[in-house]
């Protein structure tokens, strides 16, 4: 058991935490005791029962050329996000990958800290990348709930041969990472909730080394910044400072001690305080800031919209005013967090980091991904996540029942 969480008069704050190597016939149903109740689980050194395939991104990148050496030219350019500002950008990949390691700053100087998107996409993975695709399957634990071929606890692979699946992955998220929280551009995972279940993967790390000028100009702009967060998102109509909302400057460093191997900082909340949750960003959503760096104006849903990131003295707010805390934990080399459907959450890098994850869909959360669906349903046509899913948690359900009734009939006439 890891501990995740100091809530008062509560009997989950540690989190199920076994070895991948030390895994037992009885251990899974340690681990739906746990997933019943709706709580993430974490299995370390997944790698420790794999052939060894090396996930460093230039041999990935290599990969994904010799697979297509007739469109090498489509490879040489990418998209990504700046998460200074969350807008897209194109780049070339050998840039990309060198920033991986090598930090390059912005005019000002300040640190760009980017995300791959879509490389490859999740739907081309096993095709693009079959040898790690292999890799990371054969890596994931408990592969009654995670075989994306034949899971007899996967919901997700019941559909008929001839009928459409959902893409349900693997899909990959590749980058940049750095262990003090900016306050602006850190390398985040917004806050967000998946309609099924997930399992994340970290496969690699690497730490982002940053050159004098850039530590100066980080030291110098966060007070700048905290300034203007004074001015911006911390005042009055009347445009008069509210000193109770800002008493102190942000901690210039969150250092992270450990064995080398942290990679990512996670954050998950219990189904049971969305509602909480939900109230206080809507309470404070002007304290916040999204795309291009400006503060967050409206809100359709609080956790839908993916704008919020609650930075360590936002989540100290949000227990104070409601009591309410996160399962807050740092992902390893080798660690598969199993996110439960309808738990949000939120991640930031702490290095340079590969992700591989896969949603499943498991029969103890299937009544889940059912509300969260018609939740999804309720958005604008034009939100972001307006994806119509319902259909398909539908289908999974119908064909799960008739795989089960077709085995029952077998054995029974066997």
């Amino acid at each position: 058991m890891r501990k995740a969480a100091s809530r008062a008069d509560s009997g989950d704050n540690y989190l199920y935490c076994p070895k991948a190597v030390q895994l037992q016939d009885k251990d899974l149903g340690h681990f739906q005791w746990h997933w019943e109740k709706g709580e993430p689980v974490i299995v370390s050194h997944v790698f420790d029962c794999t052939s060894g395939l090396s996930w460093e991104p230039l041999v990935m990148w290599r990969a994904l050329r010799q697979m297509n050496n007739t469109k090498r030219e489509q490879h040489l350019y990418g998209k990504a996000i700046d998460c200074l500002d969350f807008c897209e950008v194109e780049i070339k990949m050998h840039q990309f990958f060198t920033g991986y390691t090598k930090a390059f700053g912005d005019w000002l100087h300040w640190p760009r800290i980017l995300k791959l998107k879509d490389c490859p996409p999740s739907n081309l993975f096993e095709e693009r990348l079959p040898r790690h695709f292999a890799e990371f399957i054969s890596s994931l634990p408990f592969k009654e709930y995670t075989d994306p071929f034949g899971g007899c606890l996967n919901i997700a692979v019941k559909f008929a041969k001839d009928c459409p699946k959902p893409d349900m992955g693997p899909k990959t998220y590749i980058a940049y990472g750095f262990p003090q929280e900016l306050g602006r551009g850190d390398s985040v995972t917004k806050l967000h909730c998946d309609m099924s279940d997930v399992v994340n993967v970290l496969t690699h790390i690497a730490e982002l080394k940053l050159q004098p000028e850039h530590l100066s100009a980080i030291d110098k702009l966060k007070l700048k910044h905290f300034e203007q967060d004074k001015k911006e998102l911390h005042s009055d109509h009347d445009g008069e400072t509210n000193v109770d909302e800002v008493k102190t400057r942000p901690e210039s460093d969150l250092s992270f001690a450990g064995d080398g191997s942290e990679g990512a900082l996670w954050d998950i909340f219990r189904r049971q305080d969305v509602p909480k949750l939900q109230e206080y960003l809507m309470k404070h959503f002007r304290e916040f800031r999204h795309i291009h760096c400006s503060p967050v104006e409206q809100v359709i849903h609080p956790i839908h919209d993916q704008t919020f990131y609650l930075t360590v003295e936002h989540k100290k707010k949000l227990k104070e005013e409601y009591g309410i805390e996160p399962w807050t934990f740092v992902q390893k080399l080798g660690d598969a967090v199993f996110i439960p459907a309808g738990c949000p959450h939120q991640v930031r890098n702490l290095k340079s980091c590969i992700k591989v994850a896969l949603d499943f869909v498991s029969p103890e959360n299937v009544g889940e991904c059912f509300r969260l669906t018609e939740e999804f349903r309720k958005l604008p046509i034009s939100h972001g996540s307006a994806e119509d899913k319902l259909e398909q948690v539908k289908k999974m359900v119908i064909y799960a029942m008739q795989d089960v009734v077709t085995k029952l009939e077998k054995k029974q006439g066997s």
